[in-house]
C-alpha cells in the first residue's frame, strides 16, 4: 500500500510530465469546415477563446486584438462544426466570421446588426448543451436551467422527475437531495458535486434507515450533468452509482447576449399549502387498538382506551385551500457584471411554503368499522384502516413545511498567460419540518413537530491553466470545503407532548482538493492523456443526549481518502475511439467513540477495574479499478459504444463510526464495495429529418451492473454474540447486488412543436446474502433489516413530454406524463425484519405548463402539477408520506 509520503510526491511527478512537450501535429481532416471537431473551451476572454478554437480545430483565424477586446465568453465543450462554434463564440457581439480559402477565417465587424441571425445562433447554442448527452459514449443526462424552471415542482427533488434511471429518495422531507441512480444510493455511491465540491451529509432516520442529504436551491442552478456509473475524473472517487455535477449560475445565465451587466428577478407563487399548525397538532388516522368494547359486564373492561372514540382523526387539517390560492412563494434575485479581467455574479434566493395537501384521487386510506359482536361479557367492534399511509385524501400533511434562504457569491478571473480562477461561496440556511418514518408507521399519533434546521456553507476555488500554444497542458487545480451543521428535532417513541423531543446536532466538515492535467498528441491519430490525484478529509461530530442508556445517534470520527487516476483516449481513425483508464484509491478511518465490548470478548484488555480498556474501531483499505470503452462512429450522426467501468467505494464515515442503531464490529471486517458496470449503447442524431430545421435525437442503452461486497446493515447471525437485548443489527458486506435493464432517451423538436420520451426498464434485480435466518440467498426485494430494502427502484418508470410553440414562439404550451411502477413486493413467507419496506402503489401523473415571453425583459410561467389530483406515495419514499395533490404555480421572470 502506498505510504502517505508517496502521495505527497505525486504532484511533483505530474510537474515532471508537464515538462514533456510533444510536437503538435494537425490531421488534414481537422481543417475541413464541415467536419465535427471536439472542442473544450474554458470561460475566458474572446481573444483567448478564438486562439484556442483555432488550435483545437486546426484552422487559421485572423482578427484584430483591439476588435475583440472587452468581450468574454462562457465555457463551451462538445462536438461542433467550426462554423457553428465560431457563431456561438461571436453571438451577442457586432462581429462575424468570414471564410477565407480552405481552413481560414477572418473575424471582422458586421456591416449591419442582423437581430434575426443572432436569435438563431442563440437557439443553436442552447440546443448544443442538450445535445452533449447524445455525443457521450456512456449514459449521461443534462438538465438545463430552462427545464428546472419549467418543472420546479413542490420539493427540491422534483427537478429530477422524468430523468430515466434517476429517482430521489425521501423527497418530501428536509429539502435535501438523496439521489438514486439505477438502484445505487447513499454513502458516497452517488456524489452530488456543487461547483466541484462534495455535499453529502448522512442523517440517521430511525429504524427505517438513513438519508444522505445534499442541499441547493434550484434558483441558483445554472445546469446539471448526471453521469451514470463510474467516471474517470478527479472528482469521481468512489462513485459506484454515478455523479451529479451541479453548476451554479454564471454570468451567461444572468447577462443578456451582447451586454456587460445584467439583473434577473424571479418571483413565484405556490399553491396547495397553508401555514403549519402549532407543534403538537395531530394529523391522520390513529388506531391504538383494532377492537373497541361497549356494554361491558365489568366496568373495568370498558376502560377509556378501549371505548370507541368519536373520531379516529382530528377535524383540523381538511380545510384545503382553493387551487389558485398561493400561500407559498419563492423569490430570487441575481446580478452579474462582466469586465476585461473576469466576471462577478451574486444571487440570493428565498423560499417559504407551508404544509402541502395530499391528493384526493387514488388509494387514500379508509376506515372499515365492522358490525358490533356480542362476546358475552362485552360487545366488541373491530376497526381496520386500509391503505399504506395513515393520512387522508386531501389532508394537510404535517411536517412538510419548508423555508430557506440562499446566497451565492461567485467570481471568474481571467489571469495572464491563459490562466483562470473561479472562486465561489454558497450559504444555504433552511428550517423544515420532518418526522422519523417509524413515527409515521405507528409509534403514537402523527403530529406536527418542532422544526429542524440546517446551515450548509460551501467554499470553492477552481484554477485552470490552458495555454493556447501548447497541447500538453490543460491543468486543473481545485480546493473546496463544505461545512454542514444540522439541528434535528425528533419525537420520542410514543411521545405525548413536546417534552419528549430528542434534539440532535450533527456537525459535518469536509475538505477536498484535486489536481489533474490533459495532454493531446496528434502523431498517429488523436491521442488524449488525462491523469491526476484527488484527496478529501472528513470529520463528523454529533451532539445527542443518551436515550435509555444507548447512543442517541451520536457519532464522532474522521476519514481520509486519496486516489490517483490516469485515462487514455485514442482515436486512430475518424470512426474508431478507444478508451482505457485506472484509478487507485486508499482510505483510512477512525471512530472516536469507544466500542462497547464485554469482559469475555477476545479483544478485551483488562483495565484492572473489572472492565476493558477503550478500543476504537479503525479501518483502512486500498485497491484499483479499471475502465474500458470502445466507440464506433460509422456516420457522423450515428454512434455505437461498449463500456466496462469498475469502481471501488471505500466504507463511508457513517459506516466507520458507532451510534444508534448500528455500529461496526471488531469481528466483522468492512471491505470496499466493488462495482462492475457493463453497457452497450447507440447514439443517433439527425437534423432536417422530416422537415427543415427539425432535430431528432435518440439514445438507447443496455446496462448490466454488478456489485460485489455491497455494504449495508443486516441482522445478527446466530453465531454472533449480542452485546445487549437491543443489539440485533450488524454492518457487513453482503455477497452481491445485480441490476440489469434498458434505458431510453428520445427527443424530437420540429420548431413549432416538440416531444420527448424517456424510461428505464429493469430485467433483473437481484440481492444476494448468505447468513442465518436467510430463506432465499438471492431475491429481488432486499435483505432482512437492510438499508437497501428502501433503495430498490421499481422495475420500470417512464416519462413523456409534448408541447408546442405559438405566437411566433413567444408562447410555449405543453404537458408531461410520468409513469411509475409499484415497489417490488415482499413475498408473504419472507421476513423483512423490524421495519418492512415501503409498499408504494404504481401511479401515473400529468403536469401541464405554459410560458409566455411578453418581451425581451419579461416572461411568465404557469404550471399545474398533478392535474388529476392523484393520491400517491413517491417511489423510494422512506416514510409513509403522500406526495402533494394538484398544485398550481405562477412565476414572473424579469431580466434586465
Amino acid at each position: 500500500m502506498p505510504s502517505r509520503s508517496e502521495f505527497y510526491l505525486l504532484p511533483l511527478l505530474m510537474l515532471v510530465l508537464l515538462i514533456v512537450q510533444p510536437t503538435p501535429a494537425v490531421a488534414e481532416t481537422r481543417a475541413d469546415a464541415t467536419a465535427m471537431v471536439e472542442f473544450r473551451l474554458p470561460a475566458s476572454s474572446l481573444a483567448d477563446a478564438l486562439s484556442l478554437c483555432s488550435r483545437q480545430a486546426g484552422v487559421t483565424l485572423s482578427f484584430d486584438e483591439q476588435l475583440v477586446r472587452g468581450f468574454s465568453v462562457p465555457a463551451l465543450s462538445g462536438r461542433f462544426r467550426v462554423e457553428d462554434m465560431l457563431f456561438s463564440l461571436l453571438q451577442g457581439t457586432n462581429l462575424q466570421a468570414i471564410p477565407v480559402g480552405k481552413g481560414g477565417w477572418l473575424i471582422q465587424a458586421s456591416k449591419s446588426d442582423d437581430l434575426m441571425v443572432l436569435d438563431k445562433i442563440e437557439v443553436q447554442s442552447r440546443a448544443s448543451i442538450k445535445d452533449q448527452m447524445y455525443r457521450e459514449s456512456a449514459s449521461v443526462n443534462i438538465i438545463t436551467r430552462d427545464t428546472i424552471e419549467r418543472f420546479r415542482g413542490t420539493s427540491v427533488g422534483d427537478i429530477f422527475q422524468g430523468t430515466p434511471g434517476v429517482l430521489i429518495s425521501e423527497n418530501r422531507n428536509s429539502g435535501g437531495l438523496d439521489v438514486n441512480i439505477r438502484g445505487m444510493q447513499g454513502q458516497g455511491r452517488v456524489p452530488v458535486l456543487i461547483d466541484g465540491s462534495r455535499q453529502e451529509t448522512t442523517v440517521y432516520r430511525g429504524y427505517s434507515g438513513i438519508s444522505s442529504r445534499s442541499y441547493i436551491d434550484p434558483d441558483l442552478i445554472g445546469s446539471m450533468r448526471i453521469d451514470k456509473g463510474p467516471v474517470m475524473t478527479a472528482d469521481g472517487t468512489g462513485a459506484t452509482g454515478g455523479v451529479v455535477s451541479v453548476n451554479t449560475l454564471t454570468a451567461e445565465d444572468v447577462v443578456k447576449p451582447g451586454e456587460l451587466s445584467g439583473l434577473r428577478i424571479r418571483l413565484s407563487g405556490i399553491g396547495n399549502n397553508s401555514a403549519a399548525p402549532s407543534p403538537g397538532t395531530n394529523a391522520g388516522y390513529y388506531l391504538p387498538h383494532n377492537a373497541y368494547f361497549s356494554d361491558c359486564f365489568s366496568p373495568d373492561k370498558c376502560t377509556e382506551s378501549r371505548t370507541m372514540p368519536e373520531r379516529f382523526a382530528p377535524e383540523s387539517g381538511m380545510d384545503r385551500p382553493e387551487a389558485y390560492e398561493f400561500a407559498g412563494y419563492a423569490f430570487s434575485l441575481s446580478g452579474a457584471q462582466r469586465y476585461e479581467w473576469g466576471d462577478l455574479v451574486a444571487a440570493y434566493a428565498q423560499r417559504e411554503q407551508g404544509n402541502y395537501y395530499a391528493g384526493e384521487s387514488g388509494p387514500a386510506p379508509k376506515l372499515i368499522i365492522s358490525e358490533p359482536e356480542n362476546r358475552g361479557t362485552h360487545v366488541e367492534t373491530k376497526v381496520e384502516r386500509t391503505g399504506v399511509s395513515r393520512f387522508r385524501g386531501g389532508e394537510r400533511i404535517p411536517n412538510t413545511n419548508f423555508s430557506s434562504s440562499s446566497l451565492l457569491l461567485k467570481s471568474n478571473l481571467f489571469l495572464p498567460h491563459d490562466q483562470g480562477l473561479e472562486l465561489s461561496y454558497i450559504r444555504y440556511d433552511s428550517k423544515f419540518g420532518e418526522m422519523m418514518p417509524s413515527q409515521i408507521r405507528g409509534f403514537g399519533p402523527a403530529r406536527q413537530w418542532l422544526d429542524s434546521e440546517v446551515l450548509n456553507q460551501t467554499y470553492t476555488a477552481r484554477y485552470r491553466w490552458q495555454p493556447v500554444e501548447n497541447d500538453w497542458a490543460d491543468v486543473k487545480f481545485n480546493v473546496w470545503h463544505t461545512d454542514a451543521v444540522t439541528d434535528l428535532n425528533t419525537p420520542g417513541v410514543n411521545s405525548v407532548d413536546l417534552k419528549d423531543n430528542t434534539a440532535r446536532k450533527d456537525d459535518y466538515q469536509r475538505w477536498g482538493t484535486d489536481l489533474s492535467n490533459r495532454m493531446l498528441f496528434f502523431p498517429y491519430g488523436e491521442l488524449r492523456l488525462d491523469y491526476g490525484i484527488a484527496a478529501q478529509w472528513e470529520d463528523m461530530d454529533t451532539d445527542t443526549p443518551q436515550v435509555s442508556g444507548f447512543y442517541g445517534g451520536s457519532r464522532s470520527g474522521w476519514r481520509n481518502e486519496f486516489s490517483v487516476f490516469t485515462s487514455l483516449r485514442w482515436k486512430p481513425w475518424q470512426q474508431w475511439t478507444f478508451d482505457m483508464g485506472v484509478r487507485h484509491t486508499r482510505f483510512n478511518a477512525k471512530d472516536n467513540n469507544a466500542l462497547k465490548i464485554g469482559s469475555k470478548d477476545p479483544a478485551c484488555k483488562a483495565n484492572g477495574q473489572g472492565g476493558c480498556l477503550p478500543i476504537y474501531f479503525r479501518n483502512n483499505h486500498s485497491g484499483s479499478a479499471p475502465v474500458f470503452g470502445l466507440t464506433w462512429e460509422p456516420l457522423k450522426w450515428l454512434q455505437f459504444y461498449a463500456r466496462r467501468a469498475e469502481a471501488l467505494r471505500m466504507p463511508s464515515l457513517f459506516e466507520s463510526t458507532s451510534g444508534w442503531s448500528v455500529s461496526p464490529a471488531l469481528d466483522i471486517p468492512l471491505k470496499p464495495e466493488h462495482a462492475i458496470n457493463n453497457e452497450l449503447g447507440i447514439n443517433y442524431m439527425a437534423d432536417d429529418l422530416i422537415n427543415s430545421d427539425d432535430k431528432f435525437r435518440i439514445k438507447l442503452a443496455y446496462f448490466r451492473n454488478h456489485v460485489n461486497d455491497y455494504l449495508t446493515r443486516t441482522y445478527t447471525n446466530a453465531w454472533e454474540e449480542k452485546k445487549n437485548g437491543d443489539d440485533f443489527f450488524r454492518l457487513r458486506n453482503i455477497k452481491s447486488l445485480d441490476l440489469k435493464g434498458w434505458e431510453l432517451n428520445l427527443d424530437y423538436d420540429a420548431g413549432n412543436w416538440f416531444s420527448s420520451i424517456s424510461g428505464t426498464r429493469y430485467n433483473l434485480i437481484k440481492v444476494c446474502n448468505i447468513g442465518s435466518f436467510v430463506q432465499n440467498y438471492c431475491n429481488e426485494w432486499g435483505v432482512r433489516e437492510s438499508y437497501i430494502n428502501n433503495m430498490i427502484p421499481p422495475k420500470w418508470h417512464a416519462s413523456a413530454n409534448l408541447g408546442g410553440r405559438l405566437l411566433q414562439q413567444k408562447l410555449e404550451l405543453g404537458m408531461r406524463a410520468t409513469f411509475m411502477g409499484k415497489r417490488t413486493p415482499v413475498p408473504g413467507r419472507a421476513k423483512p425484519g423490524f421495519v418492512e419496506p415501503i409498499q408504494w402503489h404504481s401511479y401515473n401523473l400529468l403536469d401541464v405548463y405554459a410560458k409566455y415571453r411578453i418581451n425581451d425583459t419579461t416572461a411568465m410561467d404557469f404550471t399545474v402539477d398533478n392535474v388529476t389530483d392523484r393520491y400517491y406515495l413517491d417511489a423510494l419514499s422512506l416514510g409513509l408520506i403522500p406526495a402533494p395533490g394538484r398544485t398550481a404555480r405562477l412565476s414572473l421572470n424579469l431580466q434586465f
